[in-house]
């Protein structure tokens, strides 16, 4: 199953339904189309959820300390996330994804290119279990100061058994942020309002 889902929000926590496209609330991860043929367990198991931390779900950077427009070279949002789920071999289930950026470059760029750094990681009872980190490049042609782009393929294999489930685990996406990076996002992040669907 592929699902396809907007997820821009400045949440302290963003998640993405791969299934039902909820935008703004956490996103369980390809909640359906997971079966494992062994004989060690006898149902479908439930996929696992994506979270993105909203501290972590935007990208600045800036031309020296000044936080303003003008010294702005570039900033990035997450944009979507695209997965779909399925048998692994051995008792596993394997996850894939891409991961959409919206990118604007910024007055204060110098080249027509940017290298941004994310990550995505695998926690298990609440304890990171893996975490692998990536880099996007995103060249902007003919002079465009924005664009719109997905990462490439990103396949997570979780092992599984009748006393470790999908369901236990979650994946986390976010840019890799310096401390700088990290400080200004959490004092410009705007909590959740939630409504009722």
């Amino acid at each position: 199953m592929i699902a396809h889902f907007p997820s821009r929000a400045s949440l302290s926590s963003r998640s993405v339904n791969f299934l039902r496209a909820l935008p703004l609330l956490a996103l369980p991860l390809l909640a359906a189309g997971c079966q494992n043929e062994s004989d060690s367990i006898s149902f479908a198991p439930a996929c696992p959820t994506v979270e993105i931390p909203g501290e972590a779900a935007d990208y600045y950077q800036y031309a020296g300390s000044e936080h303003d427009l003008s010294h702005l070279v570039v900033r990035a949002a997450l944009r979507e996330v695209v997965g779909s789920c399925e048998d692994g071999a051995h008792r596993t289930v394997v996850t894939n994804m891409q991961i959409g950026l919206h990118v604007v470059r910024g007055p204060a760029s110098k080249v027509n290119f940017v290298n941004i750094p994310y990550f995505v990681a695998v926690v298990y009872n609440g304890e990171i279990k893996s975490k692998k980190q990536f880099i996007a490049h995103i060249e902007f042609d003919n002079g465009d100061l924005q664009k719109a782009t997905s990462t490439r393929n990103i396949p997570i294999t979780m092992p599984i058994s009748r006393r470790i489930h999908s369901e236990q685990y979650h994946i986390e996406v976010g840019f890799q942020l310096t401390q700088a990076q990290l400080d200004f996002n959490r004092a410009h992040l705007v909590m959740p309002t939630f409504h009722k669907l």
